[in-house]
């Protein structure tokens, strides 16, 4: 039995999500809290989960702790169906993941957020401020963990300068410049293909995600080419999208109602099961 840690609205659950359901892994969904409870800063999911995020696959003889490991786990297990199988393509993939990686989808998320909300932002700077005051003293009240809670405080303190110290249009600015830059390196679809030919990959895993959050946050204008555009309509077909629960749009319903599933989700240790 694999169980997936996860959160309904998160961005790189969603990866995780996507992945696991293209591939066709089955798993045991454990919705968690990550915005009223904060389970994913519990002392009991932390000893699952060191970094503190969603989300997190287990199974027997196997802890993932990172979307991206989640995203290699899948592919391994689609075998040949699906494009990282193929020697000659797995460099282009891996760069073209790498680069997914390296955009700041929360700062994209709230930056455009705040651009139309600017009376959120002391919301948002109360909320990262509470957060980082509470690890710190739970840095102090268990020493033994200090250092992932301390790395993970320095994380939000990081979040908090990005808000605070330029002005947002600047920040949207610059993450628009980012998404545009990687929309462009990506290669050519051919009519009716995927991004590397006539197979899935990893890169589609990412790209469509991407694609659901850029639509989420009315900025998918920014995916101004033909080619991807008939490639994001076939996407969103798949069957596996919509198994995978990936959100163009905010669900009010779903959210809360995801919400009140989390209370009675089991956090056990890594080496035990509920």
């Amino acid at each position: 039995m694999l169980e997936l840690f996860h959160a309904a609205p998160s961005y790189y659950s969603m990866v995780a999500r996507l992945a696991l359901a293209e591939a066709r892994v089955s798993t045991v969904s454990r919705l968690l809290d990550i915005h009223f409870a904060k389970q994913q800063l519990s002392p009991a999911y932390r000893q699952l989960n060191p970094h503190m995020t969603v989300p997190t696959l287990r199974g027997p003889d196997l802890l993932l702790t990172d979307s991206s490991e989640i995203l290699a786990f899948a592919a391994r297990q689609a075998g040949e169906q699906w494009a990282d199988a193929d020697p000659s393509r797995q460099a282009g993939i891996a760069e073209a993941v790498q680069g997914h990686y390296r955009i700041s989808i929360e700062t994209l998320t709230f930056s455009k957020l705040l651009s139309s909300r600017p009376w959120f932002k002391a919301v948002v700077v109360k909320v990262l401020s509470g957060i980082v005051r509470s690890l710190d003293r739970q840095a102090k009240r268990c020493p033994e963990q200090a250092e992932p809670l301390l790395a993970k405080a320095a994380q939000n303190r990081e979040r908090l300068a990005v808000f605070t110290q330029a002005p947002i249009q600047q920040v949207l600015s610059e993450q628009r410049q980012q998404v545009t830059a990687y929309l462009a390196s990506l290669p050519p679809v051919v009519a009716g293909g995927w991004l590397f030919g006539r197979q899935l990959s990893s890169a589609d895993v990412v790209l469509a995600v991407l694609c659901a959050r850029l639509e989420m946050a009315g900025e998918l204008a920014l995916l101004s080419r033909p080619d991807l555009q008939g490639w994001w309509q076939r996407m969103q077909q798949r069957p596996a999208f919509a198994e995978a629960d990936v959100w163009t749009r905010f669900q009010r319903r779903r959210f809360f109602k995801a919400v009140l599933e989390a209370r009675h989700t089991p956090i056990t240790p890594s080496g035990s099961r509920a």
